[in-house]
């Protein structure tokens, strides 16, 4: 099987906001873009949460919608082997340097987890002591490599469009997101 390789960060570079997810879908990887599936959630979220009656289409656009409300995207993995798009199919993983990279984001306020898997993996390797990330919960993170600051960490309903028993459709996930977004939009920094 082939190592696949992820994408560097997109939107606003110095983000209020980081958002991490597992790993880009097969589809994502084709098109280069990150949530490229037309069926994922992320993109329509994203907008609501912001205010906007309509998504766009565009990647660039969206993109642009990024940097205007100074969100980034990431990805917790750099890497891994995996047939087809399913985090559960996930295997031989590396991480990116999500220390190093958080440690030059000075603007940064808030970090949200898009998904169990990147929940998973974030946790195992940068919170291992902490307590559980749940859906919805925020937590207060002041990790040592970011100088004495303290951020909001948070894990967020995935929008992959595969249904959970309590997250079946795109109307059940936006209430969490937009609480998050317009929450770490409003919360200071120390």
């Amino acid at each position: 099987m082939a190592i696949l390789k992820g994408f560097a960060p997109v939107g606003s570079p110095n983000p209020r906001i980081l958002i991490l997810g597992s790993f880009p879908s097969v589809r994502s990887l084709e098109q280069g873009q990150y949530y490229g599936h037309p069926q994922n959630h992320f993109w329509p979220l994203i907008a609501a949460g912001l205010g906007r009656q309509t998504c766009p289409e565009d990647y660039e656009e969206r993109l642009a919608l990024l940097r205007e409300a100074g969100i980034a995207l990431w990805d917790v993995l750099s890497s891994c082997e995996r047939e087809g798009s399913l985090d559960t199919s996930i295997s031989n993983e590396r991480a990116n340097d999500i220390p190093g990279f958080l440690a030059g984001l000075a603007g940064l306020r808030a970090l949200g987890l898009n998904g169990g898997k990147a929940a998973e993996c974030f946790k195992a390797r940068y919170w291992p002591a902490g307590p559980a990330l749940e859906i919805g919960r925020a937590r207060a993170w002041k990790p040592p490599f970011l100088g004495g600051r303290t951020i909001i960490l948070e894990r967020l309903p995935s929008t992959s469009p595969i249904p959970t028993a309590a997250y079946r459709r795109a109307r059940d996930k936006a209430p969490v997101w937009e609480a998050f977004l317009a929450m770490a939009a409003g919360s200071g920094t120390d």
